[in-house]
């Protein structure tokens, strides 16, 4: 990844991109992680989910604004994600934050970063993660009018799908289609070399309210903008990433161990404390383990600490205390005390299940 200080040539060959990422879902299926974590602020081998959906398209664009579309104000939600753009990317990148109060579709969310809505774009929805096949060069996509992130899956049914011709364009988009059209799903990513002509069309079918799935979907702009001769080609990913529910997530951060899409771990054990750790394993800083098996599968965020304890397939979020633990396919909250011993759980921030 392509990081602050490490920009090389990037500048000169890319216009600056503005990016549009809502963020504004309650993340109802990861309760009860989700009330006091939002979804892309839950960490995954050492790294947000949100850090990483930036990270994945940084490396091949210089950003200039980012917006992210939030439900309500959160001032502590608002400062990590300032801080994660700032510390980790780039502190000239100015931060915006716009609010979907009612969840009203895709077109809608976006329109609500409408003053970002203008020159390139990218918007990026922050509930899945991706990894491309191969580097894309924006400046080389000027022959089109934009670009739809795809992948191939097996039952299109649940997600919009593009259908496209032999030249690789986009001719036509459908919103959870009920009849086998095509089999490849739009993953949440789009490009638009100008983002002016999609605010105004978001904007008149939101005035006329023409709605799809009662909703004002994306894909319906894109079907107006594509029958007006705009051209949309795909891109598509090598992996796409759920992470929207606790098994989905479980198994996204076992993606991410088995493939290294992390840096080294850090351990603070103390002699002979008979701990043993089986790879994929990751562990941050300040963390103490006594006495126990960790691993395969299994990520293990700053100030934890794990006694007596056999863990295997599991995310345990910062400042955890687990001790006689015999846990699998398990998720623990920030904060959270578990002394007990359960097969499967997901302990929500600030939880004790302490046994006495």
């Amino acid at each position: 990844m392509i990081l602050k200080g490490e920009r090389g040539d990037l500048e000169a060959q890319v216009k600056k991109m503005n990016v549009i990422i809502p963020m504004a879902g309650l993340g109802s299926r990861l309760r009860p992680i989700t009330p006091t974590t939002p979804k892309p602020l839950i960490k995954l081998a050492g790294k947000t989910i949100i850090h990483r959906i930036i990270g994945e398209l940084y490396q091949y664009t210089q950003v200039k604004n980012i917006a992210f579309v939030l439900q309500q104000k959160d001032i502590l939600v608002e400062n990590n994600l300032s801080q994660i753009v700032h510390d980790e990317f780039d502190k000239n990148i100015k931060v915006y934050f716009f609010y979907q109060q009612k969840a009203e579709g895709t077109a809608h969310a976006i329109y609500c970063a409408k003053k970002l809505l203008k020159g390139r774009l990218l918007v990026i929805f922050s509930d899945t993660l991706f990894f491309l096949k191969k580097p894309i060069n924006f400046s080389e996509l000027d022959k089109y009018d934009g670009a739809i992130f795809v992948k191939k899956v097996i039952d299109p049914s649940s997600y919009g799908v593009v259908k496209r011709n032999n030249k690789n364009i986009v001719i036509d988009f459908i919103e959870k289609p009920t009849t086998l059209i095509s089999k490849l799903a739009i993953i949440g990513v789009y490009y638009f070399k100008d983002a002016g002509k999609l605010e105004k069309e978001i904007k008149h079918i939101i005035s006329k309210n023409i709605l799809e799935k009662n909703e004002y979907q994306l894909t319906t702009a894109l079907r107006k903008l594509y029958k007006k001769g705009e051209n949309f080609t795909t891109i598509e990913v090598q992996d796409w990433l759920d992470c929207g529910s606790p098994k989905k997530l479980i198994e996204t951060n076992t993606y991410l161990l088995e493939k290294q899409k992390y840096k080294g771990a850090f351990l603070k054990t103390q002699k002979n404390t008979k701990t043993q750790i089986i790879q994929p394993v990751y562990i941050g800083r300040n963390v103490i383990i006594k006495k126990s098996k960790i691993g395969p599968n299994v990520s293990i965020e700053d100030n934890c600490v794990v006694e007596s304890s056999d863990i295997k397939n599991t995310i345990i979020q910062e400042g955890a205390f687990i001790k006689n633990g015999d846990l699998k396919n398990s998720i623990l909250g920030k904060f959270s005390k578990y002394n007990s011993k359960s097969k499967s759980l997901i302990i929500g921030p600030y939880s004790n299940l302490n046994r006495i």
